[in-house]
């Protein structure tokens, strides 16, 4: 019988355990998990419920689990709050208003920050959460644009809390006033207390008080993305103070890049400060192994851990890679979460039949537990097993993301069939490689049946001397037939790709993107990036026949995340980029179907996406009926877009995150400093705005945009609105 424990119940001793398989150990470890902020809050990772479940089925149900990225926005989204951080940055403005002395940069950053504040109510950020979770709003484009439109402006707010250029959203950018490529940064106690600053209140009011709930014996973090990192250490410093005896364990794909990227050994030790155990692989046997060693009696500094595969400790600092047997691993317990709490009218839920990737061939990948290859070996967990997990699965929900690296063509069929023949009604997506053999076997048909909604392909070049380097096994001439296979048969195409790879002309970086408009009725979404070497790629290990030569990083940089390199033919030198200078603008826009990014509408994979794609088919958005047109006024209004006067002769002159990113990439070309303290001097250096007064328009997303000299826009009349709309498709632009 299983046993189901409801989030925020732990399973004390003395009460029943009808059932339970005995542990190795005494099976009464208590275990708390922690998923940190900040992440996406739409749908929850699937790393804890398959720790949970490993845990559960070898006898430990002792634990509670607590996503604390999404209590934490529903903590700070509170009318009463969020009123709060409205009068906090609307007293911010005032304050640099106020002051005799110029503005420095930084304070001009955050005046840019604060307008962000005015068309917001103390019931925005609420009444936002509550249009992504209403099944009727949630459907209705203007309405839901809203919302997306209320978040951008709140992460502007809690940007003014962190550290300049810190905050992108539901991510954290990996080098900014806080360098998350440091090793000195990410082991300075106050560098992730400044910027997990926002959340306090949440540590404070919520996150102590669970820790006090019991004497939790083994605390783990999960962390998967880097913008989780510095605000996890700061709750690891927490728990290390409220329950100096338990035993703190980092684990997630995060931490095993921090480890694999790190300079020496130590270096985690250092940066993980607060931990006792490190997980750098897939955890479910270590976790297994740690809460048997600790209800042994297993101490924090005691030697009781190092036989445990998987784990590494301080006296045995080097990496140890677990691969887990998938055929073997006991279900996920999708029950750990209150599913209804996520922000999207029904759950969206993670799952893995397989792991690692078959192909692993590319040379530009190095992606998670590889060690000699691009990404981890490849397992595939049996199909009867996988319908059994579903068939839990599906108790809380009926739309899945399919997350693996990349499903052999023979498994992809064969699980496709097996969901056809099952009674399980379900709407899934998944990341594939794009198989010639798709139009042949009339793939499409097959997993339309089963119930697939969209596939994620990473054509990555369209350009096929390009594909010949990345060693992509796939012509680009195929592509099309596969995309019209799938479009045949209602299911969207995601496609991804990159410009930059080295030796890549211009003419080959357009043709990535003339291929997506040559064939723009194949394909719904896009996203096109550039390439970034990583030291663990094929690239970065064998150089020499890529025609590049790798260079040495700026020295505050010394967790290797990229490695910038030189074009033997040219002599150009590469670091990463946002976008690749040699594309025209209109071609990157072009590309998109949405205004959005993830974790919203049009991200790439994201909860919102495979929703819209489950309801309105491929074309994602809905289709406006013959005749008629489409209903374009939000059905509730969260956000206004106001006319604000400020004291300075140009909004456009007020220096900007833009204006910081610049200085961070000057600084790291330069090999110069680019930990935190160095940007004090130019943070503390004179802004660019120059006295005076204009009007700026606060568009609903935030965006600034400034206003013609005259004109009244507080009076409602035809003249004013037309007005607005120009100056917002003017700023779209």
């Amino acid at each position: 019988m299983s046993v189901f424990v409801p989030l925020g119940m732990p399973r004390f001793e003395g009460e029943p355990n009808h059932g339970r398989r005995p542990g190795r150990g005494t099976g009464n470890t208590a275990y708390l998990l922690v998923n940190p902020p900040v992440t996406d809050p739409t749908t929850a990772y699937h790393s804890i419920p398959y720790l949970v479940g490993a845990a559960r089925e070898a006898g430990h149900t002792e634990y509670a689990c607590v996503d604390a990225n999404l209590d934490a926005f529903t903590y700070l989204a509170d009318p009463e709050r969020f009123g709060a951080t409205l009068a906090a940055a609307r007293l911010a403005r005032a304050e640099i208003e106020a002051r005799s002395a110029a503005p420095r940069r930084h304070d001009e950053i955050r005046y840019r920050q604060a307008l962000a504040a005015e068309g917001l109510s103390a019931t925005s950020a609420r009444d936002a959460i509550g249009v992504f979770q209403d099944p009727e709003h949630f459907y209705h484009p203007p309405t839901y644009a809203q919302a997306v439109a209320v978040m951008s402006r709140w992460w502007d707010l809690i940007a003014l809390e962190m550290p300049p250029g810190a905050a992108d959203g539901f991510s954290m950018r990996v080098k900014s006033a806080v360098n998350l490529c440091s090793t000195a940064d990410l082991s300075d106690p106050a560098i992730p207390a400044a910027v997990a600053r926002p959340f306090e209140g949440y540590f404070a009011d919520e996150f102590v008080p669970k820790l006090r709930e019991r004497p939790w014996a083994v605390v783990g973090l999960s962390v998967n993305y880097t913008s989780q990192l510095p605000v996890a250490l700061r709750m690891a410093r927490l728990i290390r103070t409220v329950l100096p005896d338990t035993v703190i364990v980092f684990g997630g794909t995060e931490v095993g890049d921090v480890v694999k990227y790190a300079p020496d050994p130590a270096s985690p030790w250092r940066i993980f400060q607060d931990a006792d155990l490190i997980v750098p692989g897939e955890g479910e046997t270590a976790l297994i192994g740690i809460l048997d060693a600790v209800g042994n009696g297993a101490v924090r500094g005691g030697d009781a851990f190092e036989a445990i595969g998987g784990v590494m400790t301080r006296s045995r600092p080097e990496p140890d890679i677990a691969y887990s047997d998938v055929a073997a691993l006991a279900s996920p317990a999708y029950d750990v979460w209150d599913w209804e709490r996520y922000w999207a009218p029904e759950p969206v839920i993670l799952y893995s039949p397989t792991r690692g990737c078959y192909w692993n061939k590319c040379t530009f990948c190095d992606y998670g537990l590889n060690t000699d290859r691009p990404t981890s070996p490849s397992r595939e967990r049996p199909v009867a097993a996988v319908l059994e997990d579903l068939r839990e699965a599906s108790r809380h929900g009926r739309t899945l993301y399919f997350a693996v690296d990349a499903m052999s063509p023979r498994y992809l069929r064969t699980l496709a069939a097996a969901l056809v023949e099952s009674t399980l009604d379900l709407r899934w997506s998944a990341e594939l490689r794009l198989e010639r053999t798709f139009p042949k076997r009339a793939v499409g048909e097959l997993l339309a049946a089963s119930g697939c909604v969209a596939i994620s392909f990473g054509y990555e070049s369209g350009a096929q001397r390009i594909l010949d380097l990345i060693d992509k096994g796939v012509g680009i001439d195929v592509v099309p037939d596969v995309l019209a296979e799938l479009a045949r048969n209602g299911i969207a195409a995601q496609m991804m790709g990159f410009t930059g790879f080295p030796t890549e002309t211009r003419a080959e970086a357009l043709a990535t993107y003339e291929f997506l408009q040559h064939h723009e009725k194949l394909w719904t979404t896009s996203g096109i990036g550039v390439f970034a070497l990583t030291p663990g790629s094929i690239v970065a290990k064998d150089p020499g026949r890529f025609a590049i030569d790798l260079l040495p990083l700026s020295a505050s940089d010394d967790i290797r995340r990229y490695v910038p390199w030189r074009d033997r033919e040219t002599g150009e030198v590469h670091w990463p980029v946002g976008e690749d200078p040699r594309i025209p603008r209109e071609y990157s826009t072009g590309n998109r179907r949405t205004s959005f990014d993830r974790p919203f509408l049009g991200g790439i994979d994201s909860a919102h996406t495979l929703l819209y794609f489950a309801r309105f088919g491929r074309g994602l958005l809905p289709e406006e009926p013959e005749g008629t047109s489409r209903e374009k006024e939000p059905r509730v209004r969260l956000v206004e877009e106001p006319v604000v006067r400020v004291p300075f002769a140009s909004v456009d002159e007020l220096t900007g995150v833009d204006e910081l990113m610049a200085e961070v990439s000057r600084r790291s070309r330069a090999h110069l400093d680019t930990t935190s303290g160095a940007y004090e001097e130019w943070l503390d250096g004179p802004g660019t705005a120059r006295p005076g007064a204009c009007g700026v328009l606060v568009m609903a997303n935030g965006g600034l945009v400034e206003v013609p000299a005259g004109v009244d826009f507080g009076t409602d009349n035809a003249m004013t609105r037309a007005l607005r709309v120009m100056l917002a498709t003017q700023a779209r632009v």
